[in-house]
Protein backbone atom coordinates (compact mmCIF):
# COMPACT_ATOMS: atom_id res chain seq x y z
CA UNK A 1 0.00 0.00 0.00
CA UNK A 2 1.36 3.42 -0.93
CA UNK A 3 2.27 5.66 2.00
CA UNK A 4 2.85 8.77 -0.08
CA UNK A 5 1.48 10.43 -3.16
CA UNK A 6 2.91 9.10 -6.44
CA UNK A 7 6.20 10.39 -7.77
CA UNK A 8 5.94 13.83 -9.35
CA UNK A 9 6.90 12.37 -12.74
CA UNK A 10 3.39 10.96 -13.02
CA UNK A 11 1.76 14.31 -12.28
CA UNK A 12 4.13 15.89 -14.79
CA UNK A 13 2.97 13.34 -17.36
CA UNK A 14 -0.74 14.05 -16.84
CA UNK A 15 -0.07 17.80 -16.93
CA UNK A 16 2.05 17.56 -20.07
CA UNK A 17 -0.61 15.60 -21.91
CA UNK A 18 -3.20 18.17 -20.92
CA UNK A 19 -1.25 21.32 -21.80
CA UNK A 20 0.53 20.05 -24.92
CA UNK A 21 -2.61 18.36 -26.31
CA UNK A 22 -0.34 15.60 -27.59
CA UNK A 23 -1.02 12.04 -26.48
CA UNK A 24 2.53 10.83 -25.92
CA UNK A 25 2.89 7.19 -24.82
CA UNK A 26 4.34 6.76 -21.34
CA UNK A 27 7.30 4.74 -22.63
CA UNK A 28 8.22 7.62 -24.97
CA UNK A 29 7.77 10.42 -22.46
CA UNK A 30 10.91 12.08 -21.11
CA UNK A 31 10.14 13.85 -17.81
CA UNK A 32 12.05 16.93 -16.72
CA UNK A 33 14.54 15.76 -14.14
CA UNK A 34 14.35 18.91 -11.99
CA UNK A 35 10.53 19.15 -12.01
CA UNK A 36 8.62 18.58 -8.77
CA UNK A 37 5.08 19.01 -7.50
CA UNK A 38 4.00 22.66 -7.29
CA UNK A 39 3.77 23.53 -3.58
CA UNK A 40 0.04 24.23 -3.78
CA UNK A 41 -0.76 20.87 -5.36
CA UNK A 42 1.54 18.86 -3.12
CA UNK A 43 -0.01 20.40 0.01
CA UNK A 44 -3.51 19.71 -1.27
CA UNK A 45 -2.79 16.12 -2.25
CA UNK A 46 -1.07 15.32 1.04
CA UNK A 47 -3.86 16.83 3.13
CA UNK A 48 -6.64 15.09 1.19
CA UNK A 49 -5.03 11.70 0.58
CA UNK A 50 -2.60 10.92 3.39
CA UNK A 51 -4.77 11.66 6.44
CA UNK A 52 -6.71 8.40 6.38
CA UNK A 53 -6.42 5.61 3.81
CA UNK A 54 -9.89 4.25 4.71
CA UNK A 55 -11.33 6.88 2.37
CA UNK A 56 -9.71 5.08 -0.57
CA UNK A 57 -8.63 1.53 0.21
CA UNK A 58 -11.12 -0.90 -1.33
CA UNK A 59 -13.53 1.94 -2.12
CA UNK A 60 -15.54 2.67 -5.24
CA UNK A 61 -14.66 6.30 -5.93
CA UNK A 62 -16.55 8.99 -7.82
CA UNK A 63 -14.48 12.07 -8.65
CA UNK A 64 -16.68 14.95 -9.79
CA UNK A 65 -14.94 17.79 -11.54
CA UNK A 66 -12.12 15.29 -12.08
CA UNK A 67 -10.18 17.41 -14.62
CA UNK A 68 -7.49 15.20 -16.19
CA UNK A 69 -7.98 12.47 -13.60
CA UNK A 70 -4.88 12.81 -11.45
CA UNK A 71 -6.72 12.74 -8.13
CA UNK A 72 -8.45 9.58 -9.34
CA UNK A 73 -4.99 8.21 -10.15
CA UNK A 74 -3.80 8.93 -6.61
CA UNK A 75 -6.90 7.16 -5.25
CA UNK A 76 -6.07 4.09 -7.34
CA UNK A 77 -2.49 4.03 -6.03
CA UNK A 78 -3.96 4.08 -2.50
CA UNK A 79 -5.97 0.96 -3.23
CA UNK A 80 -9.31 2.16 -4.61
CA UNK A 81 -11.32 -0.67 -6.19
CA UNK A 82 -12.62 1.58 -8.97
CA UNK A 83 -12.75 5.22 -10.00
CA UNK A 84 -15.41 7.08 -11.95
CA UNK A 85 -14.44 10.59 -13.03
CA UNK A 86 -16.88 13.18 -14.34
CA UNK A 87 -15.96 16.46 -15.98
CA UNK A 88 -17.76 19.14 -17.98
CA UNK A 89 -15.17 19.28 -20.78
CA UNK A 90 -13.96 16.54 -23.06
CA UNK A 91 -10.23 17.27 -23.47
CA UNK A 92 -9.28 16.58 -19.82
CA UNK A 93 -11.26 13.34 -20.02
CA UNK A 94 -9.35 12.29 -23.13
CA UNK A 95 -6.14 12.87 -21.18
CA UNK A 96 -7.41 10.84 -18.22
CA UNK A 97 -8.44 7.87 -20.34
CA UNK A 98 -5.18 7.89 -22.29
CA UNK A 99 -2.95 8.24 -19.21
CA UNK A 100 -4.80 5.50 -17.29
CA UNK A 101 -4.42 3.17 -20.27
CA UNK A 102 -0.73 3.99 -20.60
CA UNK A 103 -0.12 3.40 -16.88
CA UNK A 104 -1.95 0.06 -16.96
CA UNK A 105 -4.75 1.11 -14.65
CA UNK A 106 -7.95 -0.96 -14.47
CA UNK A 107 -11.54 -0.48 -13.28
CA UNK A 108 -11.92 3.15 -14.30
CA UNK A 109 -14.40 5.27 -16.22
CA UNK A 110 -14.13 8.90 -17.24
CA UNK A 111 -17.13 10.57 -18.80
CA UNK A 112 -18.49 13.97 -19.71
CA UNK A 113 -21.49 15.10 -17.69
CA UNK A 114 -23.26 17.95 -15.98
CA UNK A 115 -23.47 17.33 -12.23
CA UNK A 116 -26.13 20.04 -11.94
CA UNK A 117 -28.38 17.66 -13.87
CA UNK A 118 -29.89 15.97 -10.82
CA UNK A 119 -30.98 12.82 -12.66
CA UNK A 120 -27.47 12.32 -14.05
CA UNK A 121 -25.83 12.93 -10.66
CA UNK A 122 -28.15 10.53 -8.83
CA UNK A 123 -27.36 7.76 -11.30
CA UNK A 124 -23.61 8.45 -11.18
CA UNK A 125 -23.55 8.24 -7.38
CA UNK A 126 -25.21 4.83 -7.21
CA UNK A 127 -22.95 2.12 -5.84
CA UNK A 128 -20.16 4.52 -4.93
CA UNK A 129 -18.52 4.65 -1.50
CA UNK A 130 -16.36 7.78 -1.56
CA UNK A 131 -16.74 11.06 -3.40
CA UNK A 132 -13.82 13.31 -4.28
CA UNK A 133 -15.29 16.81 -4.54
CA UNK A 134 -12.27 19.07 -4.92
CA UNK A 135 -12.40 22.68 -6.12
CA UNK A 136 -15.66 22.04 -7.91
CA UNK A 137 -18.19 23.83 -5.75
CA UNK A 138 -16.83 27.15 -7.03
CA UNK A 139 -18.19 26.28 -10.47
CA UNK A 140 -21.78 25.55 -9.46
CA UNK A 141 -24.93 27.59 -9.72
CA UNK A 142 -26.75 25.61 -7.01
CA UNK A 143 -24.16 23.91 -4.78
CA UNK A 144 -26.65 23.03 -2.05
CA UNK A 145 -28.75 20.90 -4.39
CA UNK A 146 -25.63 19.06 -5.59
CA UNK A 147 -24.50 18.40 -2.00
CA UNK A 148 -28.01 17.27 -1.06
CA UNK A 149 -28.11 14.77 -3.93
CA UNK A 150 -24.71 13.40 -2.93
CA UNK A 151 -25.81 13.13 0.70
CA UNK A 152 -28.92 11.14 -0.22
CA UNK A 153 -26.93 8.57 -2.21
CA UNK A 154 -24.96 5.47 -1.23
CA UNK A 155 -21.83 7.54 -0.70
CA UNK A 156 -20.48 7.26 2.84
CA UNK A 157 -17.22 9.23 2.60
CA UNK A 158 -16.56 12.74 1.35
CA UNK A 159 -13.19 14.18 0.33
CA UNK A 160 -13.80 17.90 -0.06
CA UNK A 161 -11.87 21.08 -0.76
CA UNK A 162 -12.72 24.53 -2.03
CA UNK A 163 -11.83 28.20 -1.86
CA UNK A 164 -13.56 29.94 1.04
CA UNK A 165 -14.16 33.47 2.24
CA UNK A 166 -13.31 34.51 5.79
CA UNK A 167 -15.08 37.88 5.64
CA UNK A 168 -17.94 36.82 7.94
CA UNK A 169 -18.63 34.44 10.83
CA UNK A 170 -22.24 33.89 9.75
CA UNK A 171 -22.99 31.43 6.89
CA UNK A 172 -22.70 33.15 3.52
CA UNK A 173 -22.74 32.05 -0.10
CA UNK A 174 -21.87 34.68 -2.67
CA UNK A 175 -21.91 34.64 -6.45
CA UNK A 176 -19.81 36.68 -8.81
CA UNK A 177 -20.30 37.04 -12.55
CA UNK A 178 -18.31 38.78 -15.24
CA UNK A 179 -17.24 38.49 -18.84
CA UNK A 180 -14.29 36.14 -19.16
CA UNK A 181 -12.27 34.09 -21.60
CA UNK A 182 -11.51 31.52 -18.92
CA UNK A 183 -12.22 27.86 -19.60
CA UNK A 184 -12.07 26.98 -15.91
CA UNK A 185 -15.60 27.75 -14.80
CA UNK A 186 -19.21 27.43 -15.80
CA UNK A 187 -20.29 30.15 -18.20
CA UNK A 188 -22.83 31.16 -20.78
CA UNK A 189 -21.31 29.76 -23.98
CA UNK A 190 -22.69 32.59 -26.14
CA UNK A 191 -22.05 35.56 -23.87
CA UNK A 192 -18.99 34.10 -22.09
CA UNK A 193 -20.41 35.01 -18.69
CA UNK A 194 -18.47 33.38 -15.88
CA UNK A 195 -20.13 32.28 -12.65
CA UNK A 196 -18.07 31.92 -9.48
CA UNK A 197 -19.67 30.47 -6.36
CA UNK A 198 -17.88 31.58 -3.23
CA UNK A 199 -18.94 30.17 0.19
CA UNK A 200 -17.44 30.97 3.55
CA UNK A 201 -16.27 28.46 6.15
CA UNK A 202 -19.45 28.82 8.24
CA UNK A 203 -21.64 27.99 5.21
CA UNK A 204 -19.65 24.83 4.44
CA UNK A 205 -19.74 23.75 8.10
CA UNK A 206 -23.50 24.37 8.44
CA UNK A 207 -24.50 22.66 5.19
CA UNK A 208 -22.38 19.55 5.72
CA UNK A 209 -23.73 19.09 9.26
CA UNK A 210 -27.33 19.67 8.14
CA UNK A 211 -26.94 17.09 5.37
CA UNK A 212 -25.61 14.47 7.78
CA UNK A 213 -21.83 14.62 7.46
CA UNK A 214 -19.49 14.07 10.38
CA UNK A 215 -16.25 15.93 9.76
CA UNK A 216 -13.21 13.87 10.77
CA UNK A 217 -10.45 16.08 9.36
CA UNK A 218 -10.86 19.81 8.85
CA UNK A 219 -8.16 22.29 7.98
CA UNK A 220 -8.24 25.86 6.72
CA UNK A 221 -4.98 26.88 5.10
CA UNK A 222 -3.46 30.19 4.10
CA UNK A 223 -1.73 29.01 0.94
CA UNK A 224 -4.24 30.61 -1.38
CA UNK A 225 -3.35 31.70 -4.89
CA UNK A 226 -5.80 33.83 -6.84
CA UNK A 227 -4.70 32.15 -10.05
CA UNK A 228 -6.19 28.89 -8.78
CA UNK A 229 -9.60 30.41 -8.13
CA UNK A 230 -12.47 29.33 -10.37
CA UNK A 231 -12.34 32.61 -12.33
CA UNK A 232 -8.69 33.70 -12.57
CA UNK A 233 -9.50 37.14 -14.01
CA UNK A 234 -12.27 37.98 -11.53
CA UNK A 235 -11.45 41.59 -10.71
CA UNK A 236 -13.99 41.93 -7.88
CA UNK A 237 -12.50 39.02 -5.96
CA UNK A 238 -10.47 39.89 -2.85
CA UNK A 239 -7.76 37.25 -2.27
CA UNK A 240 -6.64 38.70 1.04
CA UNK A 241 -9.92 37.49 2.55
CA UNK A 242 -9.62 34.00 1.08
CA UNK A 243 -8.27 30.64 2.14
CA UNK A 244 -8.67 27.00 1.19
CA UNK A 245 -10.50 24.41 3.24
CA UNK A 246 -9.68 20.68 3.24
CA UNK A 247 -12.25 18.29 4.70
CA UNK A 248 -12.63 14.54 5.15
CA UNK A 249 -16.10 13.55 6.33
CA UNK A 250 -18.23 10.44 6.84
CA UNK A 251 -21.97 9.92 7.18
CA UNK A 252 -23.35 9.94 10.73
CA UNK A 253 -24.21 6.41 11.89
CA UNK A 254 -27.40 7.49 13.64
CA UNK A 255 -29.42 10.43 14.93
CA UNK A 256 -27.87 10.03 18.37
CA UNK A 257 -24.41 10.09 16.81
CA UNK A 258 -25.32 13.37 15.13
CA UNK A 259 -26.79 14.81 18.35
CA UNK A 260 -23.66 13.93 20.32
CA UNK A 261 -21.53 15.49 17.63
CA UNK A 262 -23.59 18.70 17.80
CA UNK A 263 -23.21 18.79 21.58
CA UNK A 264 -19.44 18.41 21.33
CA UNK A 265 -19.21 21.26 18.87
Amino acid sequence: MASNIPSSRYYQYFSHLFHSRKMIPWNEYEPQEDWNYPTYDQNKFEKLFLQDVKYYEGQHIIDIGCHHGYMSYIAKTLGASSVHGINARQHPLDVANFAFEQLNMSDYLFEKGNIENNVFLKEACQGKDTMIFSETIEHLRNPYLVLETISNSTIQNLVFSCSVSIESDSPQLKYYTQNTNSDFTAYDEDKKIAVACYPNVAWIDMVLYHLGWKIEHYEVVDSFNKEWFAVPDLETFTPKFSKNVYILATKFDSTSDKDNYEHER
